[in-house]
């Protein structure tokens, strides 16, 4: 449940809307191409678990197998992507706040910032006891939408026609930019899909750890395709793509073309608690990472200290301090600091898949091939491919430059870092 947390954010309410307006209805096959290539990289993660001598996240395990450097990169780069995802979060819930009640952005947003300090300082098992709530919560809601989508296909006249125009006839047919636009917006659907991984963190917190992300590995891909794709389908029917605007809400849009009351009011409880759970979920699983990263040698070893409940204080703590940073650069520069990093980190996550992959390649190269090894070679391909289409889409190409040259900078970091540890 704190990966769903972590994935059905605030963005999943309003960045929908950046996805089907790049691509139109075929933007359906681009969740399930994305959907499929996480699926995998899962997977890979799973039997890594598997295999592993030691008790850790995928970080541990690019650590046995690339070395520390590699690890390095990979946690903290992740920890990075995760860091201003809290951040993110928390300024639109100062957004939605001033909205609704007239705060000042900066307050609604460092309230939001506590509010996770204090859920996250809690015991471990009452911490997952909350997040697990918080994400049944968004769960239900996802499903009441649909259930919503369906009861008006079936009881309003004509709506069969209107669902077969919408897709298949508006603004160019079914597929109105082509393979190419079909193909552009999946490296776009694979970034909002990243938290499927924070299961295999999470896991290390449980009783039985390798169970649990043999199960999460297999299942939690394709519940979040589920309720992305079921979505974003229900959009799709209901309204014609070509009237959905990017950066605003298609599922506020969708309510208030059905004639629901209040739909405004119920897009902005909902996306609330998107807000919450995200930012909890997010300072869960940067706090963890940081602690483990800390185990291993690569970060500051006060950071590996935990509470009695299992908590790691300082790590928690370290990580608010990087989200105040992250709401003040929002604050005082969007449009330049706070702009960069968030085009940096959105392309991080496949970086961190493509490690994992090439560790689970390195550890099996002089092995007969197996299913995971196909999936691992072709996996790390995909992300290859990805970035090159990244590169050559102009919309996209700045976002996967800052995303390399991220990764290079932490590159040097871990060098620097690891030869002074060493030294």
């Amino acid at each position: 449940m704190i990966s769903v947390g972590g994935i059905m954010g605030a963005g999943l309410f309003v960045g929908t809307s950046a996805t089907i307006s790049s691509a139109g209805p075929a933007v359906l096959l681009a969740y399930i191409l994305a959907g499929l290539f996480v699926w995998a990289v899962m997977l890979v993660m799973g039997k890594l678990a598997s295999q592993s001598r030691r008790k850790g996240s995928f970080i541990t395990w690019v650590e046995e197998s690339l070395g520390r450097q590699a690890a390095f990169v990979t946690g903290w780069s992740y920890a990075f992507l995760w860091v201003v995802t809290a951040g993110a979060q928390a300024i639109a819930g100062g957004l939605l706040l001033k909205a609704i009640m007239g705060l000042p952005v900066s307050i609604g947003a460092v309230g939001f910032i506590i509010l996770g300090l204090v859920l996250n300082i809690m015991p471990v098992k009452a911490y997952g006891s909350a997040e697990a709530f918080l994400s049944i919560l968004k769960l239900l809601a996802l499903a009441l939408f649909a259930c919503v989508g369906f009861e008006w296909l079936f009881t309003t006249s004509g709506s069969l026609q209107l669902v077969d125009q919408h897709l298949f006839h508006d603004g160019g047919g079914f597929s109105p930019m082509g393979v190419w636009g079909v193909l552009t917006v999946v490296p776009m659907i694979v970034q909002t899909f990243s938290g499927c991984e924070i299961a295999v963190v999470a896991a290390s917190d449980s009783m039985n750890p390798l169970e649990n992300i043999k199960r999460a590995v297999k299942r939690l891909p394709f519940l979040i395709l589920l309720f992305y794709f079921g979505s974003v389908l229900v959009i799709l029917s209901v309204v014609s793509w070509t009237s959905i605007i990017s950066g605003q809400s298609p599922f506020l849009y969708v309510m208030q073309k059905i004639g629901i009351p209040i739909a405004e009011y119920i897009a902005m409880g909902v996306t609330l608690l998107a807000v919450i759970s995200c930012l909890n979920s997010a300072k869960y699983v940067v706090s963890r990472v940081v602690n483990e990263l800390s185990g291993i040698g690569c970060a500051p070893t006060r950071l590996q200290k935990s509470s009695e409940g299992s908590v790691p204080v300082y790590a928690v703590i370290l990580t608010s301090v990087a989200e105040l940073l992250i709401v003040g650069s929002a604050l005082y520069s969007p449009s330049h600091i706070y702009s960069v990093l968030l085009e940096a980190s959105g392309g991080v996550i496949m970086i961190v898949y493509f490690l994992v992959c090439f560790a689970f390649i390195k550890v099996h190269r002089k092995e007969a091939l197996t299913p995971h090894y196909l999936l691992a070679l072709i996996s790390s391909a995909l992300v290859v491919v990805f970035f090159l289409i990244m590169l050559a889409n102009h919309a996209a190409r700045y976002d996967a430059l800052l995303a390399l040259g991220s990764t290079l900078a932490f590159g040097v970091l871990g060098m620097l870092f690891v030869k002074k540890r060493l030294a």
